[in-house]
Order: structure tokens, then C-alpha cells, then sequence
């Protein structure tokens, strides 16, 4: 968890870094700075990977120093960095993971002894008709709870990372309740508490968690405050203090009747401890909080299953796509071997055709050529593996397989024949030059997989059918379909075939065979495959 402080004439505020942080005054930044000297886009904090952040200005008029020194470019972090935006000061922490917290052992006795006030999370959700209204001290509550909710709700607008919004929470809430401590612990997948964001009134103070005051509040699915003993004051009359207390207030953030986290604050040696008023706002802040984070789960789960659908459809017919964003289709994400029968397409000639045409022609080219290739790969429930220059690899067999995958495969392969030859008849009304292909398919055992970086993972299948189908590819002349011999075996009888020279690899042979037609009977062929 990499945190920015940044230090102003109002105060210190403290942002949990994500991905990118744009910062600068203007309201759509991630990070405003409202400050003289701050330009309203003034510079970048992004992730380098998991475990760096860099600074690149953006162009700010009054530039960006990071130690003193004016940056130019891109300038990585190291933990304890200053940046400097005009006047305004931040202080760059990416070793906050390795903070101390020190986990309080209590008996759940010694909580409640401690225990003032408590309230139910829901309780304060309620706001009373005007004539409902009793006095000024009601109407003060109902107004400052509405002041936080908007606050809140101006600060966080539409992000969806659950660390920022918890950080923004923890910022608001010390404005008016204010603490040496305050910790949002959210429960992960396994059940457990993870401290997901956190502040301190002393950046070098380490973490005080008690594991009984979290599990009271989880069982009982109530806000408490609590203050340690004070020989100086009673339960009666809390205010009247002659010693400090330890103070503390934990509430669980609550969706509906769902446990989502606990919010704690501590103050330590203090003569204004919480007050019951505090409690209840919290409670409030609570209630936000939690609808914040379902917000967030819901956005992300709908942008993920639209990114999801973009991204397979890129690769599988819509059906299968749908399949897979509905978990009816397991896409393998850490790998599985699988039987598979492999097409590839290769534009005959391609690089002197390329030589002759202008750069945006051959694209275009390009471009229907190709989507009339996937179109019959998506008829015939195969997946496009992928383009490489003007080479098609389509798979069947994964992540979907059928008992016909090999049928499949040379069906599809013979109506990419066919598509080719309706597209020359427009390449010959554009007066441009005809398309000829040559096909190759090969069988066998594959690995698919989800793999690459973070940011351009995509689903692919790899292992040595790829090289074979690649080497009956490239065997292939204009219009031939050429297989090699364990698809023949698959296919035999369904279609008529010839064997062909046998195409040579680097660790031997492959046996291969030139599909005619869709029948026993030969077709006629202007050329003989010797030539």
C-alpha cells in the first residue's frame, strides 16, 4: 500500500495510491490540490509495477521538483521522497506494508466494563419529518450528518477504487472527530480481516488493533465507544476528567445484513474523548461507507464482465463469448493441456503485393480480409488464436471442444476458399489486386492458457501443433488446404483427399495430405499439385 501525504497551510491530507494518479485542481483530477502554485493538471503518479511508483509532470507551469530537483520526464520513487508542486509539499511512502501492528489481546470482559454508549448501524439511517422535530440539538445531528454524507460523496465522486474511497473516508471523518488513530480493517475471501486503509496523527506511530474489540463488534453487529478507566470521572459524567483516558469508537460497516468491515478510531491520553453524538456519526459514516463499497463491487463487476464479453468476442463467435462471461465456459486461467486441431491462413505473395500498394489500401485490405476469415471461424465455434502479418491462427478444440473439431476445422478451411474468392470480385471492382491463400491444419495435444503482463492478458494456446501447422501453412500454395496426417485419419471418407510431399521440420517429416472437396469424387483443377 504506496501513500501520499501531502502537507498544506489547512492541514495534512493522505491519499492511497492506485494505478494512476492524476494530480491538480481541476475537480476531475484524482488527487485535487487546491493550493497557489498548482497547475489544474500538474502531474502523473502511475504505477510501474507492483512494487514502484513514478512522478511525470504534465506540462504544470510552475514544474514538478521531487527532492529539490526539477524533474524532466518520468522519475521513479524511492520511499521518503519529497514532491514538490509550487508551494505545496508531499511526501511519497511505498513501505507503509511493512508498518508494525501490534494486535491488542483482550477478554471480551475487559471490552465491556470499558464499554459507554452503543448503536445499531442502521439506527441513524433515519431522517425525521419536519414535524417530528423536537428541538435544535435533532435538527444539528440531521444536519451534520447530511454535511458529511455530501462531503463525502464530493470527495469520493465516481471512483471506484475501494482503497482511495476508504481513504477519503478516513480524511473526512478526522475533520470532525478528530483522532491519533484510525483503521478500516475489510473482510477478504477467506474470511479474514486486512487493514485496507489506515491513518495516524504520528506519520512514524505504529498500529494499535484489538483483536477482542473487533470480534465483539463482529459478533454483536453493534457501534460501541469505549473509554479506559478514569479515577477522576464516573459513567454519569464522562466530561469531568482530571486525568487523560484512552478513547476508542469501533462500528461495523454493514450492507444490508452483510459484515463488510469495522472502523476504528483511537485517541490516546485525551481530556475530550468520544461522546455518544460521535458515535452516532460514525455509525452514519459507517452506513455510507458501506454503500460505497457495494457501489464500487457492483461497477467493477459490470465493468469487468463487459471487458470480459470485449475481449472474448474478439477471439469466439458472440455465443461462446456470452457462455463465458455467464460461467457456463471455463476458460482456463493457469494453463491445461488440450487436444486440439489447428488452422492457419497465409496470403500468397503477401510482401510483394505489400510493396506495391499504399500503406492505407493494404490496411484496409488487410482488415476484410480478415473479417471474413473470422466470420467462419466463428460459424464453426472455433476460437482466432491470433494475427501475425497477414497469417490467421484459428484453434478448435479449446477453450470449447467437440467431437468433430477436425470436420470442423476443414469445413472451415474450404469456406475460407470460398470467402476469399467472393472478396475478389470486389478487389476486381476496386481495381485492386486479387487475394490468394494458402491453408494448413495440424492436430494434437496443446497448452491454452491465459497468459501475458497484467495489463494485455488474453486467452492463447501454444505447444509444437503450432509449429506444424505453421510449416503446412507455408507449404501450401494458392488455394491448396493441406492437412497433416492425424487430421487426415479424423477426417477420412468425409473428404476427398491426396496425399502430397511431405513437409520437412527441424527434428524430422510431417505425412501430409491436400483436401480436394467435400466429396469422394475429385473435382477438376487447373494444375497439378507437382506443377
Amino acid at each position: 500500500m504506496a501513500k501520499l501525504y501531502i502537507f498544506t497551510r489547512r492541514g495534512r491530507s493522505e491519499y492511497n495510491l492506485v494505478d494512476h494518479n492524476v494530480l491538480g485542481r481541476h475537480p476531475k483530477n484524482r488527487i485535487k490540490v487546491l493550493e497557489p502554485g498548482v497547475s489544474k493538471v500538474h502531474c502523473l503518479i502511475s504505477a510501474e509495477d507492483e512494487q514502484r511508483f513514478s512522478v511525470r509532470d504534465l506540462g504544470s507551469r510552475n514544474g514538478t521538483f521531487v527532492n529539490d530537483k526539477r524533474i524532466k520526464g518520468k522519475v521513479v520513487l524511492k520511499d521518503g521522497d519529497e514532491i514538490r508542486m509550487g508551494s505545496t509539499r508531499c511526501l511519497f511512502r511505498d513501505k507503509i506494508d511493512a508498518l508494525t501492528i501490534n494486535w491488542v489481546e483482550e477478554t471480551r470482559e475487559e471490552i465491556e466494563t470499558r464499554i459507554r454508549h452503543k448503536v445499531a448501524p442502521r439506527k441513524m439511517d433515519k431522517f425525521f419529518p419536519q414535524n417530528n422535530i423536537i428541538d435544535d440539538e435533532m435538527l444539528r445531528a440531521d444536519y451534520e450528518r447530511l454535511r458529511v454524507s455530501f462531503e463525502l460523496q464530493r470527495d469520493i465522486g465516481f471512483d471506484l477504487h475501494i482503497d482511495f474511497i476508504l481513504g477519503c473516508v478516513l480524511d473526512r471523518v478526522f475533520e470532525f472527530l478528530e483522532f491519533d488513530q484510525g483503521i478500516i480493517l475489510l473482510i477478504n475471501k477467506k474470511g479474514e480481516f486486512n487493514v485496507n486503509s489506515f491513518k495516524l496523527k504520528d506519520l512514524d506511530a505504529d498500529l494499535t488493533v484489538s483483536r477482542t474489540l473487533i470480534d465483539y463488534v463482529v459478533e454483536d453487529g453493534l457501534g460501541v465507544l469505549l473509554t479506559s478507566p478514569n479515577p477522576g470521572a464516573d459513567n454519569a459524567s464522562p466530561d469531568l476528567l482530571e486525568s487523560p483516558v484512552h478513547a476508542f469508537l469501533a462500528v461495523p460497516i454493514m450492507d444490508e445484513q452483510e459484515l463488510m468491515g469495522v472502523i476504528l478510531l483511537e485517541k490516546k491520553d485525551t481530556y475530550t474523548p468520544f461522546q455518544e453524538r460521535d458515535l452516532n456519526l460514525l455509525s452514519n459514516v459507517a452506513n455510507k461507507t458501506a454503500l460505497f463499497i457495494r457501489n464500487s463491487q457492483v461497477a467493477k463487476g459490470v465493468t469487468r464482465e463487459s471487458l470480459e464479453r470485449e475481449r472474448f468476442r474478439k477471439i469466439l463467435s458472440p455465443e461462446m463469448a456470452e457462455m463465458v462471461v455467464a460461467g457456463q465456459l471455463q476458460v482456463a486461467e493457469y494453463g491445461e493441456w488440450r487436444p486440439a486441431t489447428l488452422l492457419m491462413t497465409n496470403i500468397i505473395g503477401f510482401n510483394a503485393l505489400a510493396r506495391d500498394m499504399a500503406p492505407d489500401l493494404l490496411v484496409a485490405m488487410l482488415n476484410r480480409h480478415f473479417e471474413s476469415l473470422v466470420k467462419v471461424v466463428f460459424r464453426h465455434e472455433g476460437m482466432v488464436n491470433g494475427f501475425m502479418g497477414d497469417r490467421l491462427l484459428a484453434v478448435w478444440g479449446a477453450p470449447l471442444g467437440h467431437d468433430d473439431d477436425a470436420l470442423r476445422a476443414v469445413a472451415a478451411a474450404l469456406e475460407m476458399h470460398k470467402a476469399v474468392e467472393k472478396l475478389n470480385v470486389k478487389q476486381d471492382e476496386a481495381d485492386e489486386p486479387p487475394i490468394e491463400i494458402g491453408i494448413g491444419l495440424a492436430a494434437g495435444d496443446v497448452l491454452a492458457a491465459t497468459m501475458g503482463s497484467i495489463r494485455t492478458r488474453r486467452y492463447a494456446v501454444f505447444g509444437e501443433p503450432v509449429m506444424r501447422v505453421q510449416a503446412l501453412c507455408a507449404a501450401a500454395r494458392a488455394g491448396q488446404l493441406m492437412i497433416a496426417e492425424e487430421t487426415h485419419q479424423a477426417v477420412q471418407g468425409r473428404f476427398a483427399t491426396e496425399e502430397a510431399h511431405p513437409v520437412k521440420l527441424k527434428d524430422g517429416t510431417v505425412r501430409c495430405f491436400e483436401v480436394l472437396g467435400a466429396s469422394e469424387e475429385r473435382p477438376e483443377r487447373p494444375w497439378s499439385y507437382l506443377g
